[in-house]
């Protein structure tokens, strides 16, 4: 598994950019496979945060969710998206 990229910050914001991308994919059509794929592309992680990720969006699930799994999983976010979320 590869290092989720996102930090604590945009997890909790459930308007950010990185969450109205998903919504706006599934507006568009595209198959949930290929946008859990995107997420991992994207932000790294394994299936199960991409598709915690995914429900977050959507508004299946809450960040909570996706955070606790996270510090179960020693998850701390790289420093460069750290500085962006600054921005």
């Amino acid at each position: 598994m590869t290092t989720f990229a996102l930090g604590r910050k945009t997890i909790i914001n459930e308007s950010s950019l990185e969450y109205d991308w998903i919504r706006r994919q599934v507006e568009e059509g595209t198959e949930r496979s290929e946008i859990i794929g995107s997420i991992l592309r994207c932000f790294g992680g394994d299936e199960e945060i991409a598709e915690l990720f995914y429900s977050i969006a959507l508004g299946e699930s809450s960040p909570g969710m996706l955070l606790t799994h996270l510090s179960l999983s020693d998850w701390s976010p790289t420093p460069e998206h750290e500085l962006l979320e600054k921005m």
